[in-house]
This record gives structure tokens, sequence and C-alpha cells, in this order.
């Protein structure tokens, strides 16, 4: 979409919205003092590091660094850019957006999307009240076969399409609702004598949500002891590609697996819709499925927003092989695209060696969940899981056969873009098996333009870098006492701007030593100074980093408690160290001036330093 929201709606928004309300539904809040604390829904912990200002409207985790307002919030749980971010919240608060720049065409599609959206949202609805009323029983009783009951139907809005050819598209023609838009979103089709008829009927339905859990489109499944007449049905039925469903691109379970993802940095890709309830049931809540299509680069592009690890259930049969195959050269495809963020931490492909006819929820159900925990940790890289493959579809009967394979094995090392790995490899999976030499794999390795070495940097291969990676937001892991003073001084200034005292607008950027300190001073000062809101402050600084810095030390909950009596006393510790370095830096100069040669000039520096002491034993004075 080119136009733009207004800036007046997204701080208006931002001003309404209750971002502790919002916060909660990700992660349980308790009162500490005047902010709430959690466990952070971005990375795993047993003690609550999540902090929240609900008065100044900013999150900070003192564990992992992240933090922002309500936007970024919800960027950063559910992957969403920031315009569907503001759009989410929009639609959450009821609040009505405007846009700029937008052209005719551009207005109609995006009244479209909402309007396609209400329409899904009704179909949902209309095939959850049928589920629950006496006609589901039937896709009921499938469920219970199953092992689902009513806590799956609720959390994923299961439906139930009745057994007959138009009764939603009267439904929802009677509600008001044009026809044309129901045939546009694939809830009905054209039968060709100016009627509707329902795409799907008699069926169990699944619907497919986006990432921020708007209805896009529907999967169905036949129920056994239903009629259908002489129709033989599909057993799975989805939605055409429409506006709003691209199946190159939807991943059902993706807007109910969010914090599961979140919080563990993986996602289990399966096959299935009910793998996907199978596996939440147990409690794998980082579970999604595709939709009838292989995994491909556009999965792989929406999967890289959430997580740096992607598990995918493949059998080790020929099929599995080529389905790796086909998601390591998509993988790597993406990776040429999105190797431009700073951090280094690789968006890694695994994939999770399954028994012949075997899928995930199949091991849940047998082994139960520690078991699929235990795999996952276990599932190993894409490059490794075709190394093997390689060898084990070769004839190694023959010389022949074991050239073949050793070269065909090497080509595929050489897609691992960690060397170390790599080098290991090579003795490992393919001398070992072979029963060769490591330095004949190596050699065999250069002739086919294969690097082991270590210095051999990243090949190219299955590579993303992940969105906010590393640890932003701290001071110093363990600082000094300096750094300490410093940060207590700058909390003060943030968070309660009124206690400081005189001293403080008498200290100056070179007063703070600490490079992270000295970054939120300047971000500081060169919003206005102590006093100005937090907001503004943050504008003014220049970078994430100290945005993030600056959002830890305006949230950091101080123990013991600040008092205007200990901030005082702060400022002037820091203002007295820093006319103690002044001092000993005039002694010094004080050294190089000859006073017989040039008097006025050791004058007017041992008056400045008495000056300077003069101000000190005021301050010792005033501490006292």
């Amino acid at each position: 979409m080119a136009g733009r929201i207004r800036k007046d709606d997204i701080e208006a928004l931002k001003q309404r919205a209750d971002i502790a309300s919002v916060i909660a539904d990700h992660t349980d809040l308790k009162k500490a003092g005047t902010r709430l604390k959690g466990l952070c829904p971005f990375h795993t912990e047993k003690t609550p590091s999540f902090t929240v200002d609900p008065v100044k409207g900013y999150y900070h985790c003192f564990g992992c660094g992240e933090g922002g307002d309500v936007y970024s919030f919800l960027m950063g749980v559910g992957g969403l850019d920031f315009t569907e971010a503001v759009e989410q919240l929009a639609r959450r608060t009821g609040f009505e957006l405007h846009y700029e720049d937008l052209s005719p065409g551009q207005r109609r599609a995006l009244g479209e999307r909402s309007r396609f959206v209400e329409i899904n949202q009704r179909a949902l609805d209309f095939f959850h009240e049928r589920l629950l009323s006496d006609e589901g029983e039937v896709a009921r009783t499938y469920l219970r076969d199953r092992g689902f009951g009513r806590e799956e139907a609720e959390a994923f809005s299961l439906g139930y399409a009745p057994n007959d050819w138009e009764r939603l598209s009267r439904a929802l023609v009677s509600e008001g609702y044009d026809r044309r838009d129901l045939v546009r979103i694939g809830l009905a089709v054209d039968n060709k004598r100016g009627g509707l008829r329902d795409r799907f009927r008699g069926r169990l339905i699944f619907p497919v949500l986006d990432a921020s859990g708007d209805p896009i489109g529907f999967g169905g499944r036949v129920l056994p002891g239903l009629d259908y007449g002489d129709f033989d049905p599909p057993k799975y039925y989805n939605s055409p590609e429409t506006p709003l469903y691209r199946k190159q691109k939807v991943l059902y379970g993706i807007a109910e697996s969010r914090a599961g993802m979140a919080s563990t940095g993986e996602v289990l890709v399966c096959e299935g819709y009910t793998d996907v309830l199978a596996l939440h049931q147990s409690g794998i809540t980082n579970a999604v499925a595709t939709c009838g299509t292989a995994v491909g680069a556009e999965h792989f592009r929406v999967l890289a927003r959430y997580v740096n690890r992607v598990v995918l259930a493949f059998d080790a049969d020929e099929a599995g092989v080529k389905a790796a195959e086909r998601a390591a050269t998509e993988a790597a495809a993406v990776d040429d695209e999105a190797r431009t963020g700073s951090s280094s931490e690789r968006f890694q492909v695994r994939v999770l060696g399954l028994e012949e006819g075997s899928d995930p929820a199949d091991l849940v159900q047998r082994d139960g969940p520690v078991a699929l925990r235990e795999a996952l940790t276990a599932a190993e890289p894409v490059t490794g899981f075709l190394v093997d493959a390689e060898l084990d579809r070769a004839d190694l009967s023959s010389d022949e056969g074991r050239a073949t394979a050793l070269r065909a094995a090497v080509r595929r090392l050489g897609d691992e873009p960690d060397p170390e790995l790599r080098r290991v490899w090579a003795r490992t999976r393919i001398a070992d098996r072979l029963g060769v030499s490591t330095q004949w794999v190596a050699r065999t390795a250069q002739r086919v333009g294969v690097t082991l070495d270590r210095e051999d940097g990243v090949a190219a291969g299955v590579g993303l870098a992940r969105r906010g990676g590393g640890q932003r937001g701290r001071l110093t892991a363990t600082p000094p006492p300096e750094a300490a003073l410093q940060r207590r001084v700058l909390r003060v200034a943030l968070q309660e701007p009124d206690w400081l005292p005189e001293e403080w607008w008498e200290l100056t950027g070179d007063d703070f030593t600490h490079p992270r300190a000295r970054s939120i001073h300047d971000a500081l000062t060169a919003a206005g100074g102590a006093g100005v809101p937090l907001e503004e402050v943050l504008a003014a600084a220049p970078d994430d980093d100290v945005r993030a810095l600056v959002r830890a030390v305006a949230l950091e909950v101080a123990d013991p408690p600040d008092t205007p009596e200990s901030a005082a006393g702060e400022v002037r510790a820091l203002r007295e160290r820093a006319l103690v370095a002044r001092v000993a830096e005039l002694d010094e100069r004080v050294r190089t001036v000859n006073a017989s040669t040039d008097p006025e000039a050791f004058r007017a520096l041992n008056a400045e330093r008495f000056e300077l002491e003069q101000q000190r034993r005021a301050l010792r004075t005033a501490r006292d």
C-alpha cells in the first residue's frame, strides 16, 4: 500500500491504547511499584525481567534487551511491519485510521480488504456456530475420535460446513453481503444459473488466519458417516487463490503460534491441520503447517520475521529428500535478500528425521511431548540430512559408485555455511562412511571447488539474518563504580527530574565518562534536557541501540528506591568526581608552566584550581 497512515492518527492511537492490556495477551503481568513485571515473551526465562511502564507507554526486558512502545511490541511478537502493527492496534481499539496519498484504486483496495476480512469473519462465526449445534455432532465425533475436544475447537475456531449446497451463501446474502464478494474470496462459486453454490459442504472447517489474526481462508476435511451422494469429494479442500489467500505464503497456525515462536526462536513446520492441533494440545505451541503446498521461499520470508530456526518434518524416503533439497534451495535464495541485518545470528533450516509414514503428531502420541522436544533439539541441519541422503541413495558396493557418491556428498557439504561443521562432517559423515581418509575427502573437495578450511568464512548456503538479534539496553554487565554512579544519576534525570539539584545543570557530557552513559546524556541534552517527555529523548537518540539504553534506564526499578535526598547526593557525588578530575588535570598543566617566564598563565591556572577546590568542598559539605 503506497498510502501512508496520518502521523496524527498514529500518535493519537498510541496514546489511546493500553500497552499493558496488549502485552497481557502474551504474558502475565504483576504489579511492581508503579510498573508491571512479567516473563519476557521474546526469550525463555524463569525469573521475570520484563518491565512495562503503562504511564510512559514503554516496555523493556532487562534480560534480552528488547524494548519499545506498543507498536514495536506488536511488530516483535507478531512479526508485523510497522503499518501492520498500527492497523492491528486500530482494529483492536476500534480506532478509525486515515491515509494520505492514496490513489482512488488504492482506497478501493484498502476498503476491499477490510470488507473481505469482515465476510470471512462472519463465515468463520457461521461455521463455528454450526459445529457447536446439534447438526455439528458428526464433526464433533470425528474430532473426539482424533483426541480433540472443545478446547481445541475454541482455540483454533474450528467449524462445520453443513452438508448443504447453499446454506452459507444464503445466510451471508441475507445479511447484505455482495454475492460477487462471496465468489471473489472463495466462499462460493457461481452455479452458472444465476445462483451460488457453497464451496465447502459437509466438512470439518479449519479457518486459516494471517499473522495478525485476520481470517483469510479456510480448509475443509470430509467427514466419515456423511452421505455425499454420487460425488466422491477429495479428502481435503482449501480456499482458492484470492486477494487475501496466497497459498505460497500461507501457514496454518501462525497466529496461534506467534507466542511460542517468539519464546523459543524456533518453529516446527508440519504437513497437516490436525498435526498442528495435536502438537499445540501437547504443549508444542510453535508448530505450523503449509496449506496443501511444499514449503517455499515465501514461507521462509514469513517465518524469518519470527524465528531463526526452522525445523522441517520430512520422511527419510525419496520424497522427503526431494522436499529437503527444494527447501534448502528456496531458503538459500531468500538468504541473499535478507543478509543485510546487523545480527550475525543465522537462520537455520533443520530436518526432523522421521520413520517412513510417521509425522510429529505420531511421535507425540507414541512417546510424549518430551520425546518430541528432544527430537527437535537433535534435529540436524538440512545440509547434513542431504549429505547422508546422497550416500544412502548411492551404490557403495563398487569403486565407481563410491567415487560418484563421494563427489555428490562433497558438493552437498559445500552448501553448509558453518566451516567447522564442514570440516567435522568431511570426517564423520563422509570419510568414515566411505572408508577413505579425511585427506582424500579434502582433495576431492578441492577438485570440485568446495573449501573445507576454517578460514573460508561463510559459504553460500542457508543463512538469514534474524531481525533484532543480540542483547541491548545494558550500560555494562558488571558496571564499575563510575558507570554505576552515572547510571543512577541518569535514572533520576529520566524518571524523577524534579528531584535533581542545581548541580545537575553544571554537569556536561564530558562528566559521563562511560561511553553508554555519555550516549544517554547526549540524547537527553539533544532533546532539551531533563524533564522533557521520554518520547522526545527517544526521538533524539541516534540509533536503536541508544534508544534501548534510554528505555532500560527510564524503566529501571531502583533497589533500594530512589528518594529526593539520595538523588541529590548521587548528582553531587558525580559532580564532585568531575571536579576532582578537573583539578588533577590542572595540576598536570601547572607542572608544565614556568612561573618565572609565564606568571600570568601560572596565576590563572592556580586561580581556577582554587575555585574548583572551593566548589568541591562546598559539595562535600552539602553531601555530609
